[in-house]
């Protein structure tokens, strides 16, 4: 509750500050055409598609499980991160997965972490691509070169935490948890992640950046590829602060944004506001259909599904 208030409080704030008119933004509510929101919850899917795919290219040499087992969990996950602050759908995701296939969590785990170094990754290529169309604003290069350097801190962390060194005893509590998860971590130093990080990564973004471009003349709205994708790094970076399914902060970030490239503020919020809910909802629908018909409880007795066999020379 208290994350819900901070980002509702995150959206009125910038409202008030942007000059918002609440019955104008209704009113733009109520003009939606159908299209528009069938064009974003079908991106909604593709896009979890696209996030799951980078994840099974991840974990797939490591524990050797399938991609609908990797989709179901990205399903999952999302579904709690739009109930849950700090992206705690994201640990959930981990526990599904690891029920549902005997793996170890900690080696899931470690492989999140990858992937979502990924995740973030994927705006530089991404970035650099645009470059093809149009010249973005300052404000992106130094967004994005602030980010580069937190992404060289981390892969710097996840590659001294994969080098031999450290080692806990033997059959203790520490050793059952750090093992399987320096495991999962061990997939950021294959040659395979790299093919991942400008082959697969970029991709999400790509196609939510397009999926802008084409629905938002649907709102009245005219955005460049470019400008689309730097409403889309806006918005994202809104949602750091933490909010279930980051209510309010991707609105206001993303309100932002589109006002900086000219739009009206209420017909901006309007637009952000339909688009958010769009993705959020099949998320949710999609995460309470795959708990449900696979009879699934997340703690307590595991399930009756047997375990996948480990690739060779993994460890649990």
């Amino acid at each position: 509750m208290l994350g819900l208030v901070a980002g509702l409080s995150v959206a009125l704030v910038a409202g008030y500050v942007l000059g918002v008119k609440p019955r104008v933004v209704l009113g733009h509510l109520g003009s939606v055409s159908p299209w528009a929101l069938v064009l974003c919850v079908a991106s909604a899917y593709v896009i979890l598609g696209l996030q799951s795919l980078r994840w099974y290219a991840v974990m797939q040499p490591v524990l050797g499980l399938r991609y609908g087992q990797a989709y179901r969990a990205q399903i999952v996950g999302t579904m709690f991160n739009a109930l849950l602050p700090a992206r705690g759908g994201d640990l959930l995701r981990v526990q599904y997965l690891g029920r549902r296939t005997g793996k170890s969590r900690a080696a899931i785990f470690g492989t999140e972490i990858v992937d979502r170094w990924l995740d973030w990754w994927g705006w530089i290529p991404a970035f650099v691509i645009m470059l093809a169309f149009a010249h973005p604003p300052a404000w992106m290069f130094q967004v994005l070169g602030i980010f580069g350097g937190s992404l060289s801190v981390w892969a710097l962390a996840m590659v001294l935490l994969t080098k031999n060194g450290y080692q806990p005893k033997p059959d203790s509590r520490l050793a059952r948890i750090y093992l399987p998860l320096k495991r999962g971590l061990e997939a950021f130093r294959a040659p395979r992640t790299w093919v991942i990080a400008f082959g697969i990564a970029p991709l999400p973004w790509l196609w939510e950046t397009f999926v802008l471009a084409s629905v938002a003349p649907l709102f009245g709205i005219h955005l460049t590829l470019v400008s689309a994708f730097c409403v889309l790094v806006a918005f994202n970076l809104a949602s750091v602060i933490s909010s279930p399914g980051a209510v309010g902060t991707v609105e206001a970030g993303g309100t932002a944004a589109l006002v900086h490239f000219g739009v009206d503020q209420s017909r901006a919020l309007a637009f952000m506001f339909i688009y958010h809910f769009a993705y959020l909802l099949p998320a949710i629908a999609g995460g309470v259909y795959v708990l449900v018909s696979e009879g699934e409880r997340l703690f307590g007795h595991s399930t009756d599904e047997e375990p996948v066999a480990e690739p060779s020379g993994a460890t649990l």
